[in-house]
């Protein structure tokens, strides 16, 4: 059947719904569930339906604007990465809108959904989306992920596994036989990953690793967590993040534990509050400003020749730790 004689009406019979939710599946598919969404692609495939491009992407229009998703721009992790972004866009004659979706996933698409139409591309740097989600997302404009891995998307990662190497060889050298690693948010991919890299270089050392978790990556997520751990603390925490890493440590401090000859704390992003507490954090540094500007080179190649990129390119920046005054050698007894 040819495309121009199928209709949402053909599509919905198919599928079994009415043809304003084939209309949501495809321009606003956040309002849709994901099986229906499955479903109405599933059909629109089977007749060979196809949606009408933008007009002005039709008319070779352009915006000359990117937009820029994060989860929390009151995070210094993040306000680095952007200033990585800013640099490159600006050496690209692209403008920034940046979009801080504040940890809600509602929030999330109802921005993405507004940006759409007013930028040549997006940037993800923490999203909470499904994959079919951004898969759908991407078919309808040029998307970079960021701190996740997403089939068929353009993606840029730090290399968590050899992050985690170094962390767990560091806190075996100095005696730390127990690790618990602090989680950050359920639906986040770069937690997941960083779990997973987290059990296999513990084996690799002789260290017992356990999660507990989630929590909201702030430093109030680290004062939680240290409340719930503080009867049975490990030799040693790493943290989802540096923001958690705090929390845990003051709370840590404020109850008379000894950092780090009872208690070595550990973070993740090198935020450059990390450098100016006490004797530093010890914390995995991740390319933040280097993955910035990676992230926006990459999205205005894919905005300005489509067709020489047809498969998706997957990226990882190399991470190191830097040991600080919260790891060290634990006391004798202790």
């Amino acid at each position: 059947m040819a495309d121009k004689r199928v209709t949402i009406y053909d599509v919905a019979k198919t599928a079994g719904v009415a043809p304003s939710t084939v209309s949501r599946a495809f321009s606003r598919p956040g309002r849709v569930s994901a099986a229906t969404h499955a479903t109405v692609m599933a059909a629109a495939k089977e007749l060979g339906y196809r949606t009408a491009a933008p007009a002005a992407q039709e008319r070779g229009q352009r915006h000359h604007r990117l937009g820029i998703e994060v989860p929390d721009l009151t995070n210094p992790y993040f306000a680095e990465l952007v200033s990585g972004m800013q640099e490159a866009a600006h050496e690209q004659e692209f403008l920034l809108m940046l979009l801080d979706t504040v940890e809600d996933e509602a929030r999330e698409r109802t921005s993405l959904e507004s940006a759409v139409n007013v930028v040549d591309g997006i940037v993800l740097a923490g999203t909470r989306l499904s994959d079919a989600t951004l898969n759908h997302l991407t078919k309808r404009i040029p998307v970079v992920v960021l701190n996740r891995r997403v089939a068929g998307l353009d993606s840029v990662t730090p290399d968590y596994e050899h992050g985690m190497g170094q962390a767990m060889a560091h806190l075996a050298e100095n005696g730390s036989r127990t690790v618990t690693y602090v989680a950050g948010p359920v639906n986040s991919w770069s937690d997941g990953e960083r779990w997973r890299a987290a059990r296999v270089a513990a084996r690799q050392h002789g260290i017992q690793v356990q999660r507990h978790g989630p929590f909201a990556p702030t430093t109030a997520g680290g004062e939680q967590a240290f409340e719930e751990l503080r009867d049975s603390l490990p030799h040693a925490v790493i943290c989802y993040n540096d923001l958690v890493a705090f929390g845990f440590l003051i709370s840590a401090l404020r109850a008379g534990i000894r950092v780090p000859g009872q208690l070595s704390v550990m973070g993740h992003d090198d935020i450059q509050l990390s450098r100016l507490v006490g004797g530093g954090l010890t914390t995995v540094v991740s390319p933040k400003r280097a993955q910035g500007r990676a992230a926006v080179e990459r999205l205005v190649r894919r905005i300005e020749n489509p067709s020489a990129h047809r498969t998706p390119v997957e990226g990882s920046l190399p991470v190191r730790l830097v040991p600080r005054g919260t790891t060290g050698p634990r006391e004798a007894g202790a």
